[in-house]
């Protein structure tokens, strides 16, 4: 299950995911569950540099279409600043193919969504463009063997303790960013933890927690710019309600 923000998504949902997370993070789209009238509110916090940023996403699938090539399905997702009211908050609304589901590797979200609209505050409903999605790929881990699995995991949310299944994954990058006659050598670690309950619906996403650690040097090394040392971030995101009797949140132009 790939953490699969911002093209689709409203600004500010799922910023540590760095563009990798559609939705919010620990999210596959490839795991969707497409039921009319399904959904989710979760929790999304970010952590960095000693500050929390807390906001809340909702999705709800909110109806059918038939196309050509099968059927398809909306998708609105809400996001805005916890606590924050309506009129502060962003919705994104998407009719996304339901072969989405066996989307593969390397393969880019835009080819499924069929159409999309969103809608800032109080502003106009707008449509969007889903050839601006053509980055948004399914990225690592892709393979079921990338992942540490405990079939019988527990995790407590505000619904209350869940036995999920429990995911773990770790990955190291390095890379080198040359910068005229200064190499910047980045590192940086990504600890996934990702648990998922077939109580939730539409992605069965009970809680995720992303631990990031991130570090960088000059070569040769230059006055004036030191080491960075590690840096630490964290986003969890954790359900907090669902059900199975959503409304559009706005109307199509």
């Amino acid at each position: 299950m790939a953490a699969i923000t911002a093209a689709l998504a409203p600004a500010g949902v799922a910023r540590a995911a760095e563009a990798e997370s559609l939705l919010l993070p620990g999210i596959d789209m490839r795991s969707v569950e497409f039921t009319v009238g399904a959904w989710c509110r979760y929790l999304v916090v970010d952590e960095a540099m000693g500050d929390a940023d807390s906001s809340t996403v909702y999705l709800a699938i909110v109806g059918r279409e038939k196309t050509p090539a099968g059927n398809a399905y909306w998708l609105e997702i809400e996001s805005g600043p916890f606590g924050a009211p309506p009129a502060e908050r962003d919705v994104a609304r998407a009719l996304i193919d339901q072969r989405v589901q066996s989307m593969d590797e390397g393969d880019s979200l835009y080819h499924y969504v069929i159409r999309v609209y969103t809608k800032k505050g109080q502003g106009p409903v707008e449509a969007g463009n889903p050839d601006d999605l053509k980055r948004l790929t399914v990225v690592s881990p892709t393979s079921e063997t990338d992942w540490q699995i405990d079939p019988r995991g527990v995790v407590s949310t505000p619904q209350g303790e869940l036995t999920c299944e429990h995911r773990r994954f770790e990955k190291d990058q390095s890379r080198d960013v040359p910068t005229g006659r200064v190499t910047l050598k980045i590192r940086q670690t990504d600890r996934v933890q990702v648990w998922i309950s077939p109580a939730i619906p539409i992605f069965h996403l009970a809680r995720c927690e992303i631990d990031r650690t991130r570090e960088t040097r000059t070569v040769p090394v230059v006055r004036g710019i030191p080491d960075s040392g590690p840096k630490h971030s964290r986003t969890t995101s954790a359900i907090v309600a669902y059900g199975t009797d959503a409304k559009p949140l706005i109307s199509l132009p």
